[in-house]
């Protein structure tokens, strides 16, 4: 594909992991594990056809290998920015905030920013561009793990217990009346509505 094909479709998937992620979920559900193979797989498809026979440079690969080392440092910082709870049935629950939307961007416009300079020292028309869903697939990736493993203190008969009975949440302490109430009553950005604490 062309370089406005390949940004085009790194746009689209963008958005529609925004929306995914901005929306509460439970943080062990598996349907991202499967985006992130899907992505990949076809970013290697796209990456491939790219190249073609063209033989890559080391500096070309080593540039390349700076983009998704990139793409996997800005997961792990998106990740620290997306809120956990625990609902009133003891599932833990996650929602990215409006900083993991905006680092979401960042990390586009980095993905991008790199794809220039692979191009012109590949001379490969979109090369680049190419990767973008491979790299979509380690930042996803990336976060995902990172979101979950954040989200296994909160699971059920998981005994993980935090001290003055707060909770740490992208960042931020929530008051652990939040364990008393179903997800649906939690909206991250206002906080709990109308929920009083249980003597």
């Amino acid at each position: 594909m062309s370089n406005l094909a390949n940004i085009a479709v790194g746009l689209i998937v963008v958005g529609l992991l925004l929306i995914r992620q901005l929306q509460p979920r439970q943080a062990k559900e598996t349907s991202s594990t499967r985006l992130v193979l899907i992505l990949g797989a076809a970013g290697i498809v796209e990456t491939s056809k790219a190249m073609g026979s063209h033989q890559l440079s080391a500096a070309t690969v080593a540039w390349m290998a700076v983009s998704l080392m990139a793409g996997a440092g800005l997961g792990a910082i998106r990740a620290a920015t997306v809120r956990i709870w625990r609902a009133q049935d003891g599932s833990a629950w996650r929602q990215g905030t409006m900083l993991t939307a905006a680092l979401w961007l960042v990390s586009l416009a980095t993905h991008l920013a790199l794809d220039g300079i692979i191009d012109h020292l590949s001379r490969i028309s979109a090369l680049g561009t190419s990767t973008i869903l491979v790299y979509l697939a380690v930042t996803l990736g990336v976060q995902r793990e990172i979101v979950r493993r954040r989200a296994e203190p909160l699971a059920p008969g998981s005994g993980g217990t935090v001290p003055d009975g707060h909770r740490r949440a992208g960042g931020r302490h929530t008051d652990d009346r939040l364990n008393q109430m179903p997800a649906h009553a939690y909206r991250p950005d206002t906080g709990p509505k109308s929920v009083h604490a249980q003597p």
